[in-house]
């Protein structure tokens, strides 16, 4: 597969203010057709849907009306549009005009309406968006999540709203910042479990990376979208069986595969976490011992890139010993073929992340202690299975990671079809596995 710069976008037609009456005039559902004025605004003003929808949420929300801004989803913008139901409310109205700049008298309003001057945002400070970014990519490291997506999604919008009018160094630098905070987004709702919100969100970055050929970006947002489709098929083969998984498996692979494409235009900081999470990919497909040892090759292409600077730290995730061996330890494990596991191995190599472990990073010992509940399992030491997932569970709850608890559920699961099945061990841990995924039925 090759990648080319993405072609211009075509020019959007200009109609003449006669054009634009005669829309109006259309009438549609018993009213002037303002879906129709408002649907050749939003494609004049190059955006999408989505965006609208992100930028009418905020100012519904800047306006004290906080509790529709859950309503307002890109199937609503659709709705407006090619169903004529624009809001009858005024306010709301002037809240769509003054987004897309729509004349008054196209929309219904009149010209004098003290709205006009609706919601004045506070600038971009570019300095200060990425000053926070930084911040919250070091509290995500640590587990420490809570609060972020609100304010992470008032600074999209935000992005979006002044990237495309900054000037051209300012312009680049927004689309960069666009990016890191679409993918820590993206990133905290895969660690919720919200996998399919995730793998929209690094999209997004995706195709903002792509169209301003920021390569780097690029290149990782690719990689973080295939590690969303991987966590999902990981959890699926243990929840289901291997078979449902492989859609999942197969869209992890185009996306590492189109990273390691861009190759040549990315810095060795970037191509090393690419080999990292494409060997880990291999890994969940490989049907024996050979096929294991090719992926474990490419995982050790990283080795080099260990510990050094990187670029954009600000964006970019820290490549250490500890995640290179975690890494290896889930190649050890992930694959549904006995041929293609080592246990023994993927013990030794979570040996050699603990040396290096930093006990700030809660959701690496989380990954840690799930893995070897996993070692376990895979070998047949059932007791030792159930022991580790217990305390793996102790972790998931310090840290709130709804990913981790789906793995334990899937080693639960395992354990309750395996020979060891009836014992008080594993009862005990589908009483506590229970009580965290449904806290509610415990409330007295």
């Amino acid at each position: 597969m090759s990648y080319t710069r993405p072609s211009r976008k075509k020019e959007r037609p200009c109609l003449s203010m006669d054009d634009l009456l005669a829309l109006v005039a259309e009438h549609k559902n018993g009213q002037p057709n303002y879906g129709a004025i408002l649907k050749y605004f939003r494609m004049q003003m190059g955006w999408k849907g989505w965006e609208l929808a992100l930028l009418y949420s905020e100012a519904l929300e800047a306006e004290g009306l906080e509790e529709e801004t859950r309503l307002i989803k890109e199937q609503w913008i659709y709705m407006m549009e090619n169903h004529n139901m624009v809001p009858l409310d005024q306010k709301r109205r002037w809240i769509l005009a003054t987004l897309l700049d729509i004349p008054p008298a196209l929309f219904g309003l009149e010209s004098t309406s003290p709205h006009r001057a609706l919601f004045l945002w506070k600038p971009v400070d570019v300095a200060e968006y990425r000053a926070i970014l930084v911040q919250y990519l070091a509290a995500a490291g640590r587990g420490d999540m809570q609060g972020f997506p609100g304010d992470i999604k008032r600074r999209i919008s935000a992005l979006h709203r002044e990237a495309p009018f900054a000037n051209l160094l300012d312009k680049q630098e927004m689309f960069t910042l666009l990016c890191g905070y679409y993918i820590l987004a993206g990133d905290i709702a895969k660690d919720q479990m919200r996998l399919a919100e995730a793998i929209v969100l690094h999209s997004r970055a995706i195709t903002i990376a792509e169209e301003n050929t920021l390569y780097d970006l690029w290149a990782f947002a690719l990689r973080q979208r295939g590690n969303g489709y991987l966590d999902r098929g990981y959890i699926t083969a243990g929840l289901e069986g291997f078979a449902a998984a492989q859609a999942d498996f197969a869209a992890a692979a185009r996306d590492m595969q189109a990273a390691q494409h861009l190759k040549a235009t990315i810095s060795p900081h970037r191509q090393a976490t690419i080999a990292l999470a494409a060997g880990t990919t291999e890994a969940c497909i490989a049907r024996d011992r050979q096929e294991l040892l090719r992926a474990l090759k490419v995982i050790d292409q990283a080795t080099g890139q260990i510990d050094t600077p990187a670029d954009e730290e600000s964006i970019t995730m820290k490549l250490d010993q500890e995640r290179y061996h975690l890494n290896r330890a889930v190649a050890y494990l992930a694959s549904p073929f006995q041929m293609a596991r080592a246990p023994a191995s993927a013990r030794q190599a979570l040996e050699e992340a603990a040396r290096v472990t930093v006990p700030t990073q809660k959701q690496r010992q989380t990954c840690a202690a799930t893995l070897l509940a996993k070692s376990y399992l895979v070998e047949g030491l059932d007791p030792l299975a159930a022991a580790s997932a217990e305390d793996a569970l102790e972790l998931v709850k310090d840290t709130g990671s709804r990913i981790y608890l789906a793995w334990v559920e899937a080693l639960y699961r395992d354990l309750r079809a395996s020979s060891y099945a009836k014992s008080a061990e594993v009862a005990k841990l589908g009483v506590k596995l229970l009580r965290m995924q449904q806290p509610r039925l415990f409330n007295t």
